[in-house]
């Protein structure tokens, strides 16, 4: 087992943001959010069903009510876990707006929610009961590419212009003229020092035979593959087939051998809260809302991590795309953007963003200066974006990491 330290500067970021949260201890409702700590450079290629109605094809122009589908505890909430309490974005924004927000928590997994939701309600020509979904960039590629999600109405969103600027050259959305994203993360691992018997900096920790039967992997596949790639010497940017099934291969032997306890989506948290795993693949941005005192640490692994960000789109149909349009720009003033940001600790995709945290001071003014929310050149050169897949070698891999995990 590892002894190595982990990054000080690291460490030091994660503590800020515990010190800083506002957040309640997440054993209430046992899940986290997607995860902390990117910069600019990001480029490309990084819950039940909503139920759907017959849809004419084309976005509807409602602008009284707006339905969010989003990922559990990715926006600022009270104490209470209410993310619609008075002082917070969604109350500012209604009360800005007049418009009405249903906000749901139910995006808990991209396949989980492309299968039930996605494929049977927009592939029909139907519905989706909700204006805008934050689907990960790739699923988000995805989609677009199936023709499944609305032109956004850019002369409806002025702040649109505060986009940073790498998020404007994707190949799969060119001028992000059909998304805008939401927040960004990296990848790594999570232990309990009591239970893994010290620090653990490398992805092939998690494959010690010290820890069999302790250890959980992420469903999201680019995660859990992408860092066994780096563990095993291929850059996961490649996307080199060969090297995907060797690790695939891996992945699979430690899942018929028991060391891979299970595979999971956002739940995770509950499992190293209670000690059911001893270390994990896992959202930085998630372990700095836990209780410090559990004493839970992150890295991202000597030999890499992964990045990746996730996305508003609205989809096909939607009702309400004015109701989405100022949604949109009201997330991205500078000010509402860092006081969401102040809140969840996440990478935001918005210009001014530190600028504004800076102009607040106290515990604001600290945050601007996390290398996990704005992490420098070193840090950004350890990081990866799972490669471009085609559609067909996209299909048989999700297919042969669906059939691994379960």
């Amino acid at each position: 087992m590892s002894e190595r330290p982990i990054d000080p500067e690291l460490a030091a970021a994660i503590d800020l943001a515990r010190r800083l949260s506002r957040r309640r201890f997440l054993t209430r409702m046992g899940l986290g959010a997607g995860a902390v700590a990117l910069g600019p450079t990001l480029l490309a290629a990084c819950g039940g069903s909503s139920g759907g109605s017959e849809g004419s094809g084309g976005g509807g122009s409602g602008d009284t009510e707006l339905n969010i589908s989003n990922w559990t505890a990715y926006i600022d909430q009270d104490d209470d876990g209410n993310a619609k309490a008075s002082g917070t974005t969604i109350d500012r924004f209604q009360e800005a707006t007049g418009i009405s927000v249903t906000y749901k928590e139910d995006y808990n997994d991209n396949d989980e929610y492309f299968n039930k939701n996605f494929s049977p309600i927009l592939g029909k020509g139907k519905t989706l009961a909700a204006d805008i979904v934050c689907p990960t960039y790739w699923m988000a590629a995805r989609i677009i590419g199936l023709d499944w999600v609305e032109e956004l109405p850019l002369d409806d969103i002025p702040n649109h212009a505060n986009l940073l600027d790498s998020y404007l050259d994707l190949a799969w959305d060119p001028g992000a003229t059909k998304h805008m994203p939401w927040q960004a993360g990296i990848t790594g691992i999570a232990w309990n020092p009591k239970l893994t018997g010290g620090d653990i900096t490398s992805i092939e920790d998690l494959y010690d035979s010290k820890l069999k039967g302790k250890v959980s992997f992420l469903t999201e596949m680019r995660d859990s593959v992408g860092l066994t790639m780096f563990g095993m010497g291929a850059d996961p940017a490649d996307a080199d087939l060969d090297e995907i099934n060797a690790a695939l291969d891996k992945i699979e032997g430690a899942t018929s051998s028991g060391q891979i306890l299970k595979f999971t989506g956002n739940e995770y948290l509950r499992s190293l809260e209670n000690g059911d795993i001893a270390a994990c693949i896992a959202w930085s941005g998630d372990i700095a809302q836990l209780d410090p005192e559990l004493g839970i640490q992150f890295a991202i692994p000597e030999e890499g991590g992964m990045q990746w960000f996730d996305t508003m789109v609205v989809p096909k149909g939607a009702p309400n795309v004015p109701a989405a349009a100022k949604w949109m720009d009201f997330v991205y003033d500078p000010e509402n953007a860092a006081a969401i940001t102040e809140y969840v600790q996440y990478v935001s995709p918005v210009k001014g963003v530190k600028e504004a945290l800076e102009a607040k001071g106290g515990d604001a003014a600290a945050l601007a200066e996390s290398p996990l929310l704005f992490p420098d050149d070193e840090t950004l050169s350890r990081l990866s974006v799972f490669g471009e897949l085609d559609q067909e070698d996209e299909i048989d891999i999700q297919a042969r990491f669906n059939d691994i995990t379960g």
